[in-house]
Protein backbone atom coordinates (compact mmCIF):
# COMPACT_ATOMS: atom_id res chain seq x y z
CA UNK A 1 0.00 0.00 0.00
CA UNK A 2 1.41 3.42 -0.99
CA UNK A 3 1.82 6.31 1.44
CA UNK A 4 -1.02 8.11 -0.36
CA UNK A 5 -3.35 5.16 0.13
CA UNK A 6 -2.37 4.91 3.80
CA UNK A 7 -3.11 8.61 4.26
CA UNK A 8 -6.48 8.24 2.54
CA UNK A 9 -7.41 5.29 4.75
CA UNK A 10 -6.42 7.24 7.85
CA UNK A 11 -8.48 10.21 6.68
CA UNK A 12 -11.52 7.96 6.26
CA UNK A 13 -11.04 6.70 9.82
CA UNK A 14 -10.70 10.26 11.15
CA UNK A 15 -13.89 11.35 9.34
CA UNK A 16 -15.72 8.29 10.70
CA UNK A 17 -14.52 9.09 14.23
CA UNK A 18 -15.74 12.69 13.87
CA UNK A 19 -19.14 11.52 12.60
CA UNK A 20 -19.48 9.03 15.47
CA UNK A 21 -19.08 11.86 18.01
CA UNK A 22 -22.24 13.58 16.74
CA UNK A 23 -25.47 13.70 18.76
CA UNK A 24 -29.05 13.72 17.46
CA UNK A 25 -31.68 15.65 19.41
CA UNK A 26 -33.79 17.95 17.24
CA UNK A 27 -30.60 18.77 15.36
CA UNK A 28 -27.32 17.02 14.64
CA UNK A 29 -24.57 18.52 16.80
CA UNK A 30 -21.24 18.06 18.57
CA UNK A 31 -20.75 19.04 22.24
CA UNK A 32 -18.17 21.82 22.67
CA UNK A 33 -16.61 20.33 25.82
CA UNK A 34 -16.13 17.00 24.03
CA UNK A 35 -14.72 18.69 20.92
CA UNK A 36 -12.34 20.63 23.18
CA UNK A 37 -10.76 17.35 24.35
CA UNK A 38 -10.70 16.05 20.78
CA UNK A 39 -8.56 19.06 19.83
CA UNK A 40 -6.15 18.57 22.73
CA UNK A 41 -7.27 21.52 24.85
CA UNK A 42 -7.22 20.88 28.59
CA UNK A 43 -9.27 23.75 30.00
CA UNK A 44 -12.42 25.56 28.96
CA UNK A 45 -11.07 29.10 29.41
CA UNK A 46 -8.40 28.66 26.70
CA UNK A 47 -10.79 26.80 24.41
CA UNK A 48 -13.46 29.46 24.84
CA UNK A 49 -11.05 31.99 23.31
CA UNK A 50 -10.92 29.80 20.19
CA UNK A 51 -14.73 29.57 20.14
CA UNK A 52 -15.00 33.37 20.36
CA UNK A 53 -12.61 33.75 17.40
CA UNK A 54 -14.71 31.26 15.45
CA UNK A 55 -17.85 33.23 16.31
CA UNK A 56 -16.15 36.40 15.06
CA UNK A 57 -15.39 34.63 11.77
CA UNK A 58 -19.04 33.63 11.57
CA UNK A 59 -20.13 37.27 11.92
CA UNK A 60 -17.66 38.40 9.25
CA UNK A 61 -19.19 35.85 6.88
CA UNK A 62 -22.66 37.27 7.55
CA UNK A 63 -23.90 34.05 9.19
CA UNK A 64 -26.11 34.11 12.30
CA UNK A 65 -23.90 32.97 15.20
CA UNK A 66 -26.86 31.62 17.18
CA UNK A 67 -27.70 29.21 14.36
CA UNK A 68 -24.18 27.77 14.41
CA UNK A 69 -23.17 27.95 18.08
CA UNK A 70 -26.19 26.94 20.19
CA UNK A 71 -25.99 27.70 23.92
CA UNK A 72 -26.59 24.56 26.00
CA UNK A 73 -25.87 22.96 29.38
CA UNK A 74 -24.13 19.75 30.38
CA UNK A 75 -25.87 17.40 32.81
CA UNK A 76 -23.99 19.04 35.70
CA UNK A 77 -25.26 22.50 34.74
CA UNK A 78 -22.01 23.67 33.10
CA UNK A 79 -22.58 26.06 30.20
CA UNK A 80 -21.47 24.71 26.84
CA UNK A 81 -22.44 24.87 23.16
CA UNK A 82 -24.08 22.53 20.74
CA UNK A 83 -21.79 22.92 17.74
CA UNK A 84 -23.01 22.47 14.20
CA UNK A 85 -20.65 20.84 11.71
CA UNK A 86 -19.76 24.32 10.42
CA UNK A 87 -19.00 25.52 13.96
CA UNK A 88 -16.58 22.60 14.34
CA UNK A 89 -14.96 23.60 11.03
CA UNK A 90 -14.53 27.24 12.12
CA UNK A 91 -13.15 26.25 15.52
CA UNK A 92 -10.64 23.82 14.00
CA UNK A 93 -9.41 26.51 11.60
CA UNK A 94 -8.98 29.02 14.46
CA UNK A 95 -7.37 26.56 16.89
CA UNK A 96 -3.64 26.12 17.54
CA UNK A 97 -2.34 24.16 14.55
CA UNK A 98 0.84 23.30 16.49
CA UNK A 99 -1.30 20.80 18.38
CA UNK A 100 -1.24 17.45 16.58
CA UNK A 101 -4.94 16.95 17.34
CA UNK A 102 -5.82 20.32 15.80
CA UNK A 103 -3.75 19.71 12.66
CA UNK A 104 -5.54 16.38 12.19
CA UNK A 105 -8.97 17.98 12.74
CA UNK A 106 -8.17 20.73 10.23
CA UNK A 107 -7.38 18.14 7.56
CA UNK A 108 -10.48 16.10 8.43
CA UNK A 109 -12.94 19.00 8.42
CA UNK A 110 -11.41 20.63 5.34
CA UNK A 111 -11.77 17.30 3.53
CA UNK A 112 -15.46 17.12 4.52
CA UNK A 113 -16.02 20.69 3.29
CA UNK A 114 -14.16 20.09 0.03
CA UNK A 115 -16.14 16.92 -0.65
CA UNK A 116 -19.37 18.89 -0.28
CA UNK A 117 -18.47 21.94 -2.38
CA UNK A 118 -16.30 19.91 -4.77
CA UNK A 119 -13.41 22.36 -4.79
CA UNK A 120 -10.22 22.96 -2.81
CA UNK A 121 -10.68 25.22 0.17
CA UNK A 122 -8.42 28.26 0.17
CA UNK A 123 -5.45 27.82 2.50
CA UNK A 124 -5.78 29.96 5.65
CA UNK A 125 -9.05 31.32 4.21
CA UNK A 126 -10.72 31.90 7.59
CA UNK A 127 -7.67 33.66 9.10
CA UNK A 128 -7.18 35.70 5.92
CA UNK A 129 -10.79 36.94 6.08
CA UNK A 130 -10.26 37.92 9.71
CA UNK A 131 -7.05 39.82 8.91
CA UNK A 132 -8.74 41.64 6.00
CA UNK A 133 -11.55 42.67 8.36
CA UNK A 134 -9.00 43.90 10.91
CA UNK A 135 -7.19 45.94 8.22
CA UNK A 136 -10.46 47.65 7.25
CA UNK A 137 -10.97 48.61 10.89
CA UNK A 138 -7.50 50.11 11.42
CA UNK A 139 -7.73 52.00 8.12
CA UNK A 140 -10.90 53.69 9.37
CA UNK A 141 -9.07 54.55 12.59
CA UNK A 142 -6.13 56.04 10.62
CA UNK A 143 -8.59 58.05 8.52
CA UNK A 144 -9.91 59.64 11.73
CA UNK A 145 -6.38 60.39 12.95
CA UNK A 146 -5.52 61.96 9.59
CA UNK A 147 -8.62 64.14 9.72
CA UNK A 148 -7.64 65.31 13.22
CA UNK A 149 -4.18 66.15 11.84
CA UNK A 150 -5.80 68.55 9.40
CA UNK A 151 -5.65 66.45 6.25
CA UNK A 152 -8.45 67.43 3.87
CA UNK A 153 -10.52 64.92 1.91
CA UNK A 154 -8.72 65.79 -1.32
CA UNK A 155 -5.33 65.21 0.33
CA UNK A 156 -6.04 61.81 1.88
CA UNK A 157 -5.06 59.90 -1.27
CA UNK A 158 -1.61 61.54 -1.20
CA UNK A 159 -1.20 60.67 2.47
CA UNK A 160 -2.29 57.05 1.94
CA UNK A 161 -0.01 56.63 -1.06
CA UNK A 162 2.96 57.75 1.08
CA UNK A 163 2.54 54.66 3.24
CA UNK A 164 2.66 52.44 0.16
CA UNK A 165 5.72 54.27 -1.17
CA UNK A 166 7.54 53.65 2.11
CA UNK A 167 6.62 49.98 2.32
CA UNK A 168 6.82 49.05 -1.36
CA UNK A 169 9.18 51.64 -2.85
CA UNK A 170 6.42 52.54 -5.32
CA UNK A 171 2.98 54.12 -5.48
CA UNK A 172 -0.21 52.08 -5.15
CA UNK A 173 -0.80 52.38 -8.91
CA UNK A 174 2.72 51.16 -9.68
CA UNK A 175 2.29 48.35 -7.16
CA UNK A 176 -0.90 47.15 -8.82
CA UNK A 177 0.86 47.04 -12.18
CA UNK A 178 3.92 45.34 -10.67
CA UNK A 179 1.76 42.61 -9.16
CA UNK A 180 -0.39 42.27 -12.27
CA UNK A 181 -3.52 43.20 -10.30
CA UNK A 182 -6.77 44.59 -11.66
CA UNK A 183 -6.49 48.35 -11.04
CA UNK A 184 -10.29 48.62 -10.75
CA UNK A 185 -10.39 46.30 -7.75
CA UNK A 186 -9.16 46.73 -4.16
CA UNK A 187 -5.62 45.33 -3.94
CA UNK A 188 -6.04 44.36 -0.28
CA UNK A 189 -8.73 41.84 -1.33
CA UNK A 190 -6.09 39.83 -3.22
CA UNK A 191 -3.26 39.95 -0.68
CA UNK A 192 -2.19 36.85 1.21
CA UNK A 193 -2.19 36.61 5.00
CA UNK A 194 1.43 37.74 5.48
CA UNK A 195 1.00 40.86 3.37
CA UNK A 196 -2.34 41.75 4.94
CA UNK A 197 -0.85 41.42 8.44
CA UNK A 198 2.12 43.60 7.45
CA UNK A 199 -0.21 46.32 6.17
CA UNK A 200 -2.34 46.10 9.32
CA UNK A 201 0.83 46.67 11.35
CA UNK A 202 1.92 49.55 9.09
CA UNK A 203 -1.43 51.33 9.32
CA UNK A 204 -1.69 50.78 13.09
CA UNK A 205 1.81 52.10 13.74
CA UNK A 206 1.28 55.10 11.47
CA UNK A 207 -1.81 56.06 13.47
CA UNK A 208 0.03 55.60 16.78
CA UNK A 209 3.05 57.67 15.71
CA UNK A 210 0.89 60.49 14.37
CA UNK A 211 -1.08 60.59 17.59
CA UNK A 212 1.92 60.33 19.94
CA UNK A 213 4.01 62.87 18.01
CA UNK A 214 1.09 65.29 17.57
CA UNK A 215 1.64 65.30 13.80
CA UNK A 216 -0.15 68.12 11.98
CA UNK A 217 -0.55 69.02 8.33
CA UNK A 218 -0.05 67.13 5.09
CA UNK A 219 3.76 67.29 4.94
CA UNK A 220 4.34 65.91 8.44
CA UNK A 221 1.68 63.25 7.91
CA UNK A 222 3.16 62.13 4.56
CA UNK A 223 6.65 61.93 6.07
CA UNK A 224 5.37 59.88 9.01
CA UNK A 225 3.42 57.46 6.78
CA UNK A 226 6.41 56.97 4.50
CA UNK A 227 8.86 56.47 7.39
CA UNK A 228 6.66 53.85 9.09
CA UNK A 229 6.15 52.08 5.76
CA UNK A 230 9.92 51.89 5.22
CA UNK A 231 10.43 50.48 8.72
CA UNK A 232 7.89 47.72 8.03
CA UNK A 233 9.61 47.00 4.71
CA UNK A 234 12.99 46.68 6.46
CA UNK A 235 11.53 44.27 9.04
CA UNK A 236 10.06 42.07 6.30
CA UNK A 237 13.32 42.02 4.34
CA UNK A 238 15.32 41.09 7.46
CA UNK A 239 12.81 38.42 8.41
CA UNK A 240 12.25 36.63 5.09
CA UNK A 241 14.46 38.29 2.50
CA UNK A 242 11.38 38.80 0.32
CA UNK A 243 10.33 42.34 -0.59
CA UNK A 244 6.61 42.97 0.05
CA UNK A 245 6.00 43.89 -3.60
CA UNK A 246 7.20 40.40 -4.58
CA UNK A 247 4.74 38.53 -2.36
CA UNK A 248 2.26 36.66 -4.59
CA UNK A 249 -1.39 37.65 -4.78
CA UNK A 250 -4.12 35.16 -3.95
CA UNK A 251 -7.73 34.66 -4.96
CA UNK A 252 -10.34 37.37 -4.40
CA UNK A 253 -11.21 37.27 -0.70
CA UNK A 254 -14.86 37.92 -1.54
CA UNK A 255 -14.92 34.66 -3.51
CA UNK A 256 -13.28 32.91 -0.56
CA UNK A 257 -16.11 34.20 1.65
CA UNK A 258 -18.72 32.86 -0.78
CA UNK A 259 -16.93 29.51 -0.91
CA UNK A 260 -16.93 29.16 2.89
CA UNK A 261 -20.56 30.29 3.17
CA UNK A 262 -21.43 27.68 0.56
CA UNK A 263 -19.69 25.06 2.72
CA UNK A 264 -21.93 26.09 5.63
CA UNK A 265 -25.08 25.64 3.54
CA UNK A 266 -23.93 22.26 2.23
CA UNK A 267 -22.99 21.09 5.74
CA UNK A 268 -26.39 22.15 7.03
CA UNK A 269 -28.10 20.14 4.27
CA UNK A 270 -25.86 17.13 4.92
CA UNK A 271 -26.79 17.03 8.61
CA UNK A 272 -30.47 17.61 7.86
CA UNK A 273 -30.35 14.58 5.53
CA UNK A 274 -28.48 12.53 8.14
CA UNK A 275 -31.05 13.47 10.77
CA UNK A 276 -33.94 12.43 8.51
CA UNK A 277 -32.23 9.12 7.88
CA UNK A 278 -31.66 8.66 11.63
CA UNK A 279 -35.32 9.45 12.36
CA UNK A 280 -36.52 6.93 9.77
CA UNK A 281 -34.31 4.23 11.28
CA UNK A 282 -35.14 5.27 14.82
Amino acid sequence: MTNHNIEQEQLKLDIESFENDAHQNGIRYWVAHDFMKKLGYENWSSFKVVIQKAMSSCLQLGIDVDDVFIVAELDNGTKTYKLTRFACFLIAMQADSKKIEVAKAQVTLAAIAEALIEEKMADAGIIRIEERHKLSGVEKHLSGIAKSAGIQNGEYGIFKDAGFRGMYNMSLKQLQLHKGADTKKTLYDFMGLTELAANTFRVTQTAERMKNNHVQGLNQSVNTAKAVGKEVRDIMLRSSGVAPEDLPLEGDINKVKKQIKSANNKMKKLDTDKKKKHDRMG
